[in-house]
Parts: C-alpha cells; structure tokens; sequence
C-alpha cells in the first residue's frame, strides 16, 4: 500500500485513470507495467482529487474472505 505523503501514484485500471483525467487531473506518464505484460500502467501526481476518486471508486477490490473462496483442489 502507498503512502499517502507520496508526491507520484501509479494507477493501473484504465478506466480509474480516465475518471481522473475527466476531473481535470493531468497524466504525468503512461508506461508498460512491469509487472503485467501487456498492461499500462498511468501515473498522476499525487493530489486531494485523485484522493477523493479513489475513495469513490467501486472499481477498487473489495477483500474477500478465505471462506467466500472457492476452489477446485
């Protein structure tokens, strides 16, 4: 998890980053993520807006519990 005193945030859901910019947030950088091949990844500077966002966003996964797992084994 990020800090919140950061000064950059890295945003990885296409559709997050273009609410961010629809708010009037300016995109610093997009680049390929390193970690998934063949996703981009857009980085922001960090501000109260994208905060609020992301506060906002049902885009954001919600944490599961190991009984609500399922699994084939």
């Amino acid at each position: 998890m990020q800090a919140k005193n950061e000064k950059f945030i890295v945003i990885h859901s296409r559709q997050v980053a273009q609410e961010i910019i629809d708010a009037g947030q300016a995109l610093i950088k997009m680049e390929p993520s390193r970690h998934r091949r063949g996703k981009l990844v857009f980085i922001f500077e960090r501000s109260h807006l994208i905060d609020e966002i992301l506060a906002k966003s049902t885009r954001r996964p919600q944490p599961q519990h190991l009984s609500e797992v399922k699994s084939d084994y």
